[in-house]
């Protein structure tokens, strides 16, 4: 059994960001770091106050926010002024309790807030502020709120106020790489590339100013977990989580390429291979990664508008004068579909804006 390291936020710190989008496996310190120094010390550092977001209203109960900050040692950070963190009406204070057992609300140091409501706070002033942590912003079952960046960005102007001071952090499990940050910030190509420890750097220019992302996908912490199933590598080791994919019944090299497709959805490309058992002469399609640009030629599946004819939407109905391609398209079906492994199929099939056929 390997020693635990737990995750330390300084490093990501040091970039200076004005977005920050954290994640790796669950249990790891992330959230821990992150409401300790960029919240609750921030606050009593500087005096400015957090709000701590997610997504919906019934993620931000009582229960759930007082037992998020039941972890912080409290007296040692106030210095035995204050015993624990509370809520009253969305705001968080610093407490104590009394003799009598009351919960008595001292000072104010932040604010909780669900995403799914930030229209109900477009007039409210928030010039206390200076820090948003939004903790589980990869959503488990891949449900987002309509155009969610934006109302992430309409949110966060509305607590900057063109002051150009508040800082973002975003903090998530490695549950799917298919996210709406990753693909409307163009942040797609950089997670596919990175490696477990990596922090990488984007500068976005927007009309007048530049913003700054910083991104990083934490290490391997150790340590022994008792998960199993599906989800039980990123809990463990902080890799992507995946569902179990159909692979190639023989090695790839008993296999024969009679075609190629390119598929293109948000930022993810693959090659779909249409194969033949030199063994049995059945044929089966293979889906695997691809990074280089499609050549000319190929056919490309994709939600990408292109005057080109090598540009299509329907797989299944193809807008093509080809009688023998739309037949052979007509075998893409669920039975007989394979992937490079697991990742790459759970990546496909939560790209892809098509049902694949039985």
């Amino acid at each position: 059994m390997s020693k635990q390291v737990y995750y330390n936020i300084d490093s990501i710190t040091e970039r200076k960001a004005n977005f920050n989008l954290i994640w790796g496996e669950k249990s790891n310190g992330k959230s821990y770091q992150v409401k300790l120094k960029k919240g609750v010390k921030h606050f009593l550092d500087t005096g400015k106050k957090f709000v701590l977001m997610r997504r919906w209203q019934a993620d931000i109960s009582t229960l759930w926010i007082e037992k998020y900050f039941s972890d912080l040692d409290i007296p040692t950070l106030t210095e035995g002024k204050y015993e624990l963190i509370t809520v009253y009406r969305k705001e968080l204070f610093l407490s104590n309790i009394n003799e009598n057992g009351k919960v008595v609300r001292e000072k104010s140091i932040g604010y909780v807030i669900a995403l799914s409501e930030e229209q109900h706070y477009s007039g409210g002033s928030f010039l206390d502020v200076d820090m948003i942590i939004f903790e589980e912003f990869m959503e488990r079952g891949g449900i987002y709120l309509a155009n969610e960046p934006a109302r992430l960005m309409i949110f966060y102007n509305t607590v900057d106020r063109k002051r150009g001071i508040v800082q973002l952090w975003m903090v998530g499990n490695t549950i799917s790489r298919v996210n709406p940050y990753l693909h409307d910030w163009n942040l797609q190509e950089i997670v596919r590339r990175q490696k477990q420890g990596d922090i990488n750097d984007l500068v976005i220019h927007n009309e007048e100013n530049d913003v700054k992302i910083a991104i990083e996908y934490c290490k391997s912490s150790g340590g022994k977990t008792m998960a199993i199933g599906n989800a039980s590598s990123m809990i463990d080791s902080g890799a992507w989580q995946s569902d179990p994919q159909p692979k190639l019944p023989v090695s790839y090299k008993n296999y024969k390429v009679l075609y190629r497709i390119g598929f293109q959805y948000q930022a993810f490309k693959f090659i779909g291979e249409f194969l033949r058992n030199e063994l049995d002469k059945t044929c089966v399609w293979f889906i695997k990664p691809y990074t280089r640009d499609f050549l000319k030629n190929t056919l490309v599946f994709s939600d990408y508008i292109s005057p080109s004819k090598f540009y299509q939407r329907d797989i299944y109905n193809p807008d093509i004068k080809n009688d023998k391609l739309v037949k052979l398209l007509q075998s893409f079906r669920e039975t007989n579909i394979f992937y490079a492994n697991d990742l790459v199929g759970t990546d496909f099939k939560q790209v892809i804006d098509f049902s694949i056929r039985r």
